[in-house]
């Protein structure tokens, strides 16, 4: 068998893995860049949410309110060890200040949800990052699927001043380095600084001098006239 033929294998078999694969293993990304911020929204089922942590914390098979709120802590631990992150080429991590929204009415009078519930139940995690330098460039790597299940995708959104990336991840595609572009968008937009020139201006300092200079001057050339036409009368007489 030539490459061709186990590259065209491999495509196959990656092809009938995702078409096999159910709703409930896959999951959702939602990503808002700022120049100063960054916005990601995990969506998850509680199937998923199970495979990663222990929620049914009394073992009934049962999953109420109060396990669900109290196992928030030790699934976002779980997202930030392993959905990694870095931004502007630096390792980052998401907190512990996650919001969690649970994606069904009533959520609050939710009775006990057994298992065969747990796939079509949906809750949002939502992380928001301030950024003190400008957003450059993020890289996201899930490694969730030792544990969602090696079949298991996740649906990632872009979105950006109006523009939207649609990229999907995997065991064999997870993760994705995105550019914001808000470093040429800065550059490009700048405009060139102003030069401004001032009138060259004599020194205060030398300003006296040329007006005492000028005074002197006119004093001397009438001092002469004065001397020379003295002469000429004086000689005037003597004749």
């Amino acid at each position: 068998m030539n490459r061709e033929c186990i590259i065209l294998f491999k495509t196959l078999l990656l092809a009938t893995a995702m078409a096999c694969a159910h709703p409930e293993d896959q999951c959702a990304m939602l990503v808002k860049p700022a120049p100063h911020a960054l916005e990601v929204r995990f969506t998850f089922n509680l199937l998923t949410v199970t495979k990663c942590v222990r929620v049914d914390a009394d073992g009934d098979g049962m999953i109420s309110v109060d396990e669900l709120k109290a196992a928030e802590p030790a699934f976002t631990r779980y997202l930030n060890e392993h959905i990694k992150l870095e931004v502007n080429q630096k390792s980052a991590s998401w907190g512990e200040q996650a919001e969690f929204h649970y994606l069904w009415p009533r959520f609050a009078a939710t009775p006990p949800l057994g298992e065969e519930e747990h796939a079509g139940r949906n809750l949002d995690v939502t992380f928001v990052l301030p950024q003190k330098a400008l957003l450059e460039a993020f890289g996201i790597r899930f490694e969730i699927f030792e544990q969602a299940g090696r079949l298991h995708t996740i649906s990632g959104r872009y979105e950006q001043d109006g523009r939207v990336l649609e990229v999907p991840f995997s065991l064999q595609k997870p993760e994705h380095t995105y550019v914001t572009g808000y470093v040429e968008e800065l550059v490009r937009n700048e405009e060139p600084a102003k030069e401004v020139t001032k009138p060259v201006e004599a020194p205060k300092s030398d300003e006296p001098k040329s007006s005492l200079g000028s005074i002197v001057g006119w004093v001397l050339l009438a001092a002469v006239l004065l001397a020379l036409g003295y002469l000429q009368v004086r000689r005037r007489r003597r004749w």
